[in-house]
């Protein structure tokens, strides 16, 4: 660790972790209930248990979701003594059990923000004695590894942290300029952007001679290495090295492995939603996505609400699909938007096919419109009539929710080809709405062949679901993807600090800095 002392905690951890573990900052550890237990003897469990527990306890301790996990980690390394201690690890095994049931839980949107508030980890006479049995057993492993979040890609996002993690140990990470450049430019600082990509994977070792690495033109093979490095953090991969990518190619490894450790916890969803089908909507990588039991069936891209109109963290079904919507302009997006529009263009009502409803829900006239004429005052609320311009398009995916978000396609697809794509008021486009329509609807009591009429007029159809189909919008930054890549996005929302949000002893511990 760069000619730093390694507590022997921490080297026995690395061993058992390929590469990878714990100050106290006044946070109690576990504490004990009444009728502790302390007679009972309990056996150093063997060095795979320890590895697991250890690893898992590191996993969430670098999110910073709760000070317990950082102080019991950073015990451990300052302590070289817990290491043998079988009290240890039975401390941890409690303090991660408790977690995993209070984390599944916890509501939607407090786990999305990780919001753990009430967390107050205990031991217990009965607990320590099922502990005692489960290290009996022939096969221990099995139920420590349940502790685990139960995704199909966990132990390669693990595997990818421990990687992450390893690589901010080598070198301190280059430091960048402010700079655009575009292909075919000159810049001194491509050398270094090159030695970034080098360390990311995006440029394969050995593509360019060292001779070639230290050039300062702004050459083809490293054009290609910032398009992958691009794809790989949702931008545009046009190769112009601009503010968005300047700032992940600054981002060192250990902050990657932060956002990745913070993804996996985020990713840790409660058992019972994988026994049947979903929808799913990352907000921050625009997409939305169905699964059956685990299994990815259909994706789309998606349009979610701009930084000012959030997309709410949510947890709804979808239990009916509008044919043919009408639009009624919320509020907020009247008084914003469109009434300034109609202040400035007689002909906006015309234009965009609307009606002017009053107070009492019936239709008005245009030419019999009372109005002074200022925005505060107009007295109307505004509908759009179905068809190819209503803004909603041909389909809106109700889902009942306290915030009158849903689902639906749009008038503007064009917008889809953007890489940054929060443009919404909060609710969520669908690029592949039609085909998305049809699978929710089918083995349905619909006939997905009247869908095609349907769709030739402009009557509105409301279809009721059978069997609502749950929807979830989450938060996740970093994942990694089927072919092995390692993907990033932008904190839109600004839900995290990616320099403070995690405990900076614990990350000091596993990277070796002071």
């Amino acid at each position: 660790m760069r000619g730093k002392f390694m507590p022997t905690a921490v080297m026995l951890l690395l061993a058992w972790n390929s590469n990878c573990f714990a100050v106290n900052t006044g946070h109690s550890a576990i504490s004990s209930e009444s009728g502790y237990d302390v007679k009972t003897v309990l056996p150093l469990p063997s060095v795979t248990v320890r590895s697991e527990l250890t690893q898992q306890l590191m996993e969430i301790a670098m999110t910073g979701i709760h000070p317990v996990f950082a102080d019991t980690w950073l015990q451990l390394s300052n302590e070289p003594e817990l290491a043998q201690d079988p009290e240890t690890y039975y401390r941890i095994y409690s303090l991660l059990q408790q977690f995993r049931r209070e984390w599944h839980a916890l509501d939607w949107d407090s786990r999305e923000r990780f919001h753990l508030k009430s967390f107050n980890p205990s031991t217990s006479a009965t607990g320590r004695h099922a502990y005692d049995e489960l290290l009996q057993r022939t096969d221990p492993d099995s139920a420590i590894n349940k502790l685990r979040p139960q995704t199909e890609n966990y132990l390669t996002n693990r595997r990818v942290l421990l990687s992450l993690l390893s690589e901010s140990r080598k070198a301190p990470w280059p430091a960048l300029p402010a700079l655009k450049v575009r292909p075919g430019d000159s810049h001194d600082a491509l050398p270094v952007i090159r030695n970034i990509l080098l360390r990311s994977g995006d440029l394969q070792a050995n593509t360019l001679t060292p001779q070639q690495m230290q050039l300062t033109t702004y050459d083809v093979q490293t054009v290609q290495a910032v398009e992958h490095f691009q794809q790989r953090h949702g931008l545009d991969a046009d190769g112009v090295i601009g503010r968005r990518t300047l700032n992940w190619l600054r981002l060192p490894p250990q902050v990657r492995a932060v956002i990745l450790a913070r993804s996996i916890l985020r990713s840790d969803l409660p058992q019972n939603m994988s026994s049947r089908r979903y929808v799913l909507v990352n907000i921050p990588e625009f997409r939305l996505r169905v699964l059956d039991k685990k299994q990815e069936i259909f994706s789309s891209r998606v349009i979610v609400g701009q930084i000012k109109r959030q997309t709410p963290i949510l947890s709804s079904e979808i239990s009916s699909i509008v044919v043919n919507p009408a639009w009624h302009v919320p509020a907020s997006i009247l008084q914003k938007d469109l009434v300034p529009k109609l202040a400035k263009d007689k002909h906006f009502l015309d234009k965009g096919q609307f009606e002017l409803v009053d107070s009492q829900g019936i239709t008005v006239d245009p030419a019999a419109m009372v109005w002074d004429g200022t925005e505060e005052n107009f007295p109307y609320q505004l509908r759009q009539k179905p068809g190819d311009h209503n803004a909603l398009g041909r389909y809106k995916f109700y889902l009942p929710n306290n915030d009158a978000i849903y689902l639906h396609s749009t008038s503007s697809p064009g917008y889809f080809k953007r890489d940054l794509r929060a443009l919404s008021s909060g609710c969520v486009r669908v690029e592949e709405a039609d085909d998305f329509a049809r699978l929710l609807l089918k083995d349905s009591k619909w006939n997905i062949n009247k869908l095609d009429q349907m769709l030739k007029e402009d009557t509105t159809k409301w279809l009721s679901m059978t069997d609502p189909v749950p929807v979830y919008t989450v938060y996740w930054r970093s994942w990694v993807d089927k072919q092995g890549q390692l993907q990033f996005r932008d904190d839109i929302y600004q839900f995290e600090d990616d320099a403070r949000m995690a405990n900076t002893a614990v990350i000091n511990s596993l990277v070796g800095h002071s």
